[in-house]
């Protein structure tokens, strides 16, 4: 397996859907678009990695300001490169992020391009409830695992190795799912059981560490 993989996961809803900052008394319509790309403490509804399913949270600390500014980090529509809404080279350019107690809070002027307007629509009419961001974590140093009542993982990110980029967004894999939801996830991604003999290990170790019961 690709010890490199990049994985990408979305928020939405609440706190975490791009808004249009209200433009000053006087001012002309705001363009500047905001929200959060990264929640820390939060749990993911179900997904899924082969033939795992888990929920994940990323931990307070996965990524610092300071880790932030030596990243080169796109804002995109869409995970599309080509689809560019602005950037933060190294700290600087037109992509500004904050990391506080919440998590990565972005903000960006959308550029005056067919996409950049696209966006700005679609924010302004609430079509797009979310945003997305692509990281990589070393799962030997930066991931552990365990397995909760429910029998399903729990990924725990401890550390976000890099940042490739961000994106607004309409599909959560983070969001406040009820219990009704969730309930309804499980009775239809219900995974099978499984003991864990290790509670921390990699993704690659994972099929010799865990002993699969029939039940």
């Amino acid at each position: 397996m690709d010890s490199n993989k990049r994985e990408v996961r979305t928020m939405t809803g609440g706190r975490w859907q791009p808004r249009l900052r209200e433009a000053a008394e006087g001012e002309k319509e705001s363009r500047t678009i905001e929200g959060y790309a990264i929640v820390f403490g939060v749990e993911s509804v179900i997904l899924a990695d082969y033939w795992d399913n888990y929920r994940e949270i990323i931990e307070p600390g996965a990524i610092t300001q300071e880790r932030l500014q030596g990243m080169d980090i796109k804002m995109t529509m869409y995970h599309n490169r080509e689809k560019l809404l602005a950037r933060s080279n190294r700290g600087e350019g037109t992509l500004k992020l904050r990391v506080d107690e919440v998590g990565v809070h972005y903000e960006f002027e959308a550029p005056n391009t067919e996409d950049g307007n696209t966006a700005l629509e679609l924010v302004k009419r609430g079509d797009l409830s979310g945003s997305s961001f692509m990281y990589w974590s070393d799962e030997a140093s930066g991931v552990s695992y365990e397995k909760t009542q429910d029998g399903l993982l729990l990924r725990r990110v401890k550390n976000i190795g890099e940042i490739y980029d961000m994106t607004i967004a309409a599909d959560p894999a983070y969001t406040e799912t009820t219990a009704l939801v969730r309930e309804a996830m499980d009775k239809f991604l219900k995974p099978e059981k499984k003991e864990v003999s290790s509670m921390r290990y990699t993704r690659e170790r994972r099929n010799r560490e865990l002993e699969l019961n029939q039940f």
